[in-house]
């Protein structure tokens, strides 16, 4: 029997390390932060930052971890903008965000791919039919479960990066799709700053 190389086995094996490593610390973030990601007041972050550029960084930042712990409500962070910012602004941080929430889930699912998108397939099992349906157009298929905000934005943007669809008409399909509500929740939060006020009162 051969003695057993560690060297050797890393470098033959150091992508799949690397994704147990990336799963397991993704995990431990999750558990030690999960109240906090669950409740996060947005309009908090931006005012602690101190200028609306680092508010906007802030934002970018939520947005990049809310597609990794999977654990951030999506209406409530597009809310939080809408109330952190004026409504034309609240939109514009809000697209921008979206971007990267739907960059750093795609490429996630790009390099962790099999099993990890598996898992976060098991939770939609709906969704999960029609993205594995080979009979209907990818395209539609990717618009239509973006339009409809019942299915995890993150476990579908995962599946479309380990199938290594193109990035590009990825991003443009599940932006026309996602729009609509990004537009209406960042008014809709601008909205409840301004008014509730004078109900309450």
């Amino acid at each position: 029997m051969k003695d057993f190389n560690i060297k050797q086995f890393v470098k033959n094996n150091w992508r799949d390390i690397l994704r147990v490593v990336i799963v397991i610390f993704l995990l431990l973030i999750i558990i030690l932060n999960f109240d906090t990601f669950r409740n996060v007041d947005v309009e908090g972050l931006v005012q602690r930052a101190g200028s609306p550029w680092r508010g906007f960084l802030v934002v970018m930042a939520l947005f990049a971890i809310k597609s990794i712990v999977l654990v951030v409500p999506a209406a409530l962070v597009n809310i939080g903008v809408g109330v952190a910012f004026t409504p034309f602004i609240g939109v514009l941080v809000n697209t921008a965000g979206v971007v990267v929430e739907l960059t750093t889930s795609y490429y996630m699912g790009y390099f962790l791919g099999g099993e990890f998108v598996e898992r976060q397939l098991d939770k939609m099992k709906r969704g999960r039919e029609y993205l594995e349906d080979d009979s209907r157009d990818s395209g539609v298929v990717m618009f239509f479960l973006r339009i409809i905000p019942v299915f995890s934005v993150n476990a579908i943007s995962m599946f479309y990066g380990s199938s290594h669809y193109n990035y590009w008409k990825y991003l443009g399909i599940s932006m026309a799709g996602m729009m609509p509500r990004v537009v209406v929740l960042s008014l809709f939060g601008n909205a409840i700053y301004q008014y509730l006020p004078s109900f309450l009162g």
